[in-house]
């Protein structure tokens, strides 16, 4: 098994709230939404004590039944940037982490993802015919991502999958992963 630098069970002193859109009715097809006017009362001050802040909040949801959200950067470059993750979904369902074979094969976008989001964006996509996964975890538990790397998701089970994620930062740059470990290291699991 490979050396674990994507994804870590946090053991918060606080319940994250759901966010009522994770109430909507399921859909057919995957979909992502910034959530500009969510915030959770508990995770900022949680996160400004630790010296850090939350940038912004968004969901995506993956339909049931063998839905995928597809493999993807959150920007585009492979760094290690880390998000606060909580899915309510099906035990089963997962988020993956993917290693491509060659580079040449990275995907650059710049504009709308038709197949899961109508918002502007600029990131990295890859197939899966030219990747391997890597690391596969559950987040129905509040979880430390890795989402500088290639990720996507994946729900087998028979109802929705909805995950609310945090991006968090020190100052006005991105939280690395290894630093990460060391600001949650008394929250770790």
């Amino acid at each position: 098994m490979p050396e674990n630098n994507y994804h870590r069970y946090l053991n918060l002193p606080f319940e994250l709230t759901k966010p009522s859109i994770a109430n909507s009715p399921p859909r057919d097809y995957p979909f992502h939404e910034e959530l500009n006017d969510y915030e959770d009362p508990n995770i900022m001050p949680f996160l400004h004590n630790l010296g850090l802040k939350c940038n912004h909040t968004e969901v995506f949801y993956t339909p049931p039944n063998g839905g995928v959200l597809p493999i993807h950067t959150d920007l585009p470059q492979l760094d290690n940037r880390t998000k606060i993750n909580l899915t309510w979904g099906p035990d089963d369902s997962t988020i993956r982490w993917w290693k491509i074979r060659d580079e040449n094969d990275i995907i650059a976008i710049n504009g709308t993802h038709g197949d899961f989001s109508t918002e502007e964006h600029q990131n990295l996509m890859a197939n899966e015919k030219d990747c391997d996964m890597v690391w596969e975890a559950n987040t129905n538990r509040v979880s430390l991502c890795n989402v500088g790397q290639f990720h996507s998701t994946y729900n087998p089970g028979d109802f929705s999958r909805w995950t609310l994620c945090f991006h968090i930062s020190k100052q006005d740059t991105f939280l690395p992963w290894d630093e990460s470990l060391d600001y949650f290291a008394d929250y770790l699991e």
